[in-house]
């Protein structure tokens, strides 16, 4: 074989490698990030040191570390009448809006999976309770009031409430069974 023959046989090696990397890679998007919050949250203009200081809290929380597994694709900081909302959403379409109100004491996590939930609900709600309130908020587990949601007729939502603080937890499953949604609120 010729050297330039050789030369060429390399460099379509090189080129179709190359492509086949490219092909076998995912695209960056998709590609797991370390579940930081992207900067455009912090750039906001009702970023206040009150909304730091609960995107801490809210990212050191047990409905963050499940949703936020794919990556954070965007946050936002939104303010209202003494209220503080952060809503993020993640890579792979799932979200977390959480609301907060000093004023009336008014706390509201609302996680949106996009895929089914792969651990029992009430473990991850009973985490919820306790990261929101250090000794929990009296929610009675073993008392569930299931119901059919107005707004999603062929869901489930399972409510469990506590003794302080008007305290819920909510899970709403789809038609199948799926864990798809969890909530947790409190008004002091």
């Amino acid at each position: 074989m010729r050297s330039s023959d050789l030369r060429e046989s390399v460099t379509r090696l090189a080129i179709a490698l190359s492509l086949f990397s490219a092909a076998c890679s995912p695209p960056p998007s998709a590609t797991p990030s370390s579940g930081r919050s992207s900067a455009d949250c912090a750039e906001s203009p009702q970023y206040t040191p009150a909304a730091a200081e609960l995107r801490q809290a809210v990212e050191k929380g047990p409905f963050y570390a499940i949703a936020s597994r794919a990556g954070v694709a965007s946050c936002r900081v939104g303010g209202e009448d003494g209220a503080i909302t952060l809503d993020y959403t993640f890579r792979d379409g799932a979200g977390l809006q959480v609301t907060r109100n000093p004023k009336t004491e008014y706390t509201d996590q609302d996680v949106r999976l996009s895929s089914p939930l792969g651990e029992n609900p009430v473990d991850l709600l009973r985490r919820a309770e306790q990261a929101a309130f250090d000794s929990g908020c009296g929610i009675d587990w073993g008392r569930v009031e299931t119901s059919k949601p107005k707004d999603e007729p062929e869901a489930t939502e399972s409510v469990y409430r506590g003794d302080v603080c008007n305290c819920q937890a909510r899970a709403r499953s789809d038609a199948s069974g799926r864990v798809l949604r969890l909530q947790l609120r409190s008004a002091c």
